[in-house]
């Protein structure tokens, strides 16, 4: 159904794109959905806030999924993140 309902618009803005999810042990993620299916960053990004590396989180691919089509969907997520 979301697949479907696809806006190319909305990807511009999902938060997997400029912040990370910590989970309580340090590990990454690139946002709350992967945390919760365990999909650490990846593709050579350090994926434990020890081995933080702003450099290589920086040009690191985002690991997706079909989950992925919830934040893009119609008018996209409303999950922004937050920082703390």
């Amino acid at each position: 159904m979301t697949l479907e309902l696809q806006n190319n618009i909305t990807a511009a803005n999902v938060m997997c794109k400029d912040t990370l999810s910590v989970s309580l042990d340090g590990q990454l993620y690139d946002c709350d959905f992967n945390q919760m299916l365990e999909l650490n960053v990846n593709h050579g990004a350090p994926t434990h806030l020890k081995d933080f590396d702003a450099e290589k989180l920086k040009s690191k691919r985002i690991v997706t999924g079909l989950h992925c089509y919830g934040c893009t969907a119609g008018a996209g997520s409303s999950c922004g993140g937050a920082v703390v």
